[in-house]
């Protein structure tokens, strides 16, 4: 993670707080893991294109005679940057006081926050998604409303994550419902990053427990569901305050991002759940 600075603290704990954040800001943020992320530096929106597929082509080739071609047709979502950010405030006497500890523990924090933040900002573009599956029974998370997600997804030929599976996103209170169904597994590092949250499988999906998920609402989608763009990657910032003597810090992260729905049908809602 880049570190934009203006402070008297020492290169070495600036070295240590970036590591902090970067620590806990992936601990808590769970969702980034599935998402198709694009990244073009200082842009002020960018696109995702998705291709519309082929039909099968199910009718015999007639010999001496040219092959029908189709025209490639596809859809763009475009995201429109967003600043986000957060500071904390920390003083020499608070650090003086912990040995020096109060410099970190603000970095920790802050960390948090970045992946508390980014984890509710990609899970509220997909909770928004328009395909919605109501409950089976209502109030209660059951197979068959995992089972009506998956059949969903697959007759739409959503591909699924390189584990095999789809991923659906569950508040722990539903989790509860389900607990004695699913498959325990490892965590997730097929995907290119260890994910916290990973419970289990069930019905084709891998579950993900997340209190960021709105409690009654579980988000099951595949590949290309969800996207992230970004014009500047989260950074720590750490900046003098305003005293005359130097004694406080600010400790905070800036990065200009926005998540959203790529392809509505590589996901479903399942609500009242």
């Amino acid at each position: 993670m880049a570190v934009n600075t203006k402070s008297l603290l020492s290169d070495s704990v600036v070295d240590l707080m970036n590591q902090a954040v970067i620590v806990s800001g992936n601990s808590y943020n769970k969702v980034d893991a599935y998402a198709t992320i694009r990244q073009d530096d200082m842009a002020s929106s960018i696109a995702f294109t998705v291709f519309s597929r082929m039909s099968a082509a199910t009718t015999p080739l007639t010999d001496g005679t040219e092959a029908t071609s189709t025209t490639m047709t596809d859809t763009k979502v475009t995201l429109t940057m967003a600043e986000y950010g957060a500071v904390i405030t920390s003083t020499s006497l608070a650090n003086i006081a912990t040995a020096g500890k109060a410099d970190l523990a603000s970095a920790e924090l802050v960390g948090v926050n970045l992946g508390e933040t980014t984890d509710k900002l990609g899970l509220a573009a997909v909770e928004a998604g328009t395909n919605t599956i109501a409950a089976d029974t209502a109030g209660t998370l059951d197979n068959l409303d995992l089972r009506e997600a998956y059949t969903a997804l697959a007759n739409a030929g959503i591909a699924k994550f390189p584990d095999g599976r789809y991923v659906a996103f569950v508040n722990p209170s539903q989790v509860s419902d389900i607990k004695g169904d699913y498959i325990t597994i490892a965590q997730n590092t097929d995907i290119g990053q260890a994910t916290s949250g990973i419970v289990g499988a069930l019905e084709g999906f891998t579950i993900v427990e997340d209190s960021n998920v709105t409690a009654g609402t579980v988000v099951c989608f595949g590949m290309n569901a969800l996207g992230k763009a970004v014009a500047l990657s989260p950074q720590l910032r750490v900046v003098e305050g305003s005293d005359n003597l130097g004694r406080t810090v600010n400790v905070g992260w800036y990065g200009v991002m926005k998540y959203g729905v790529i392809d509505q049908n590589a996901l479903r809602v399942l609500t009242g759940v």
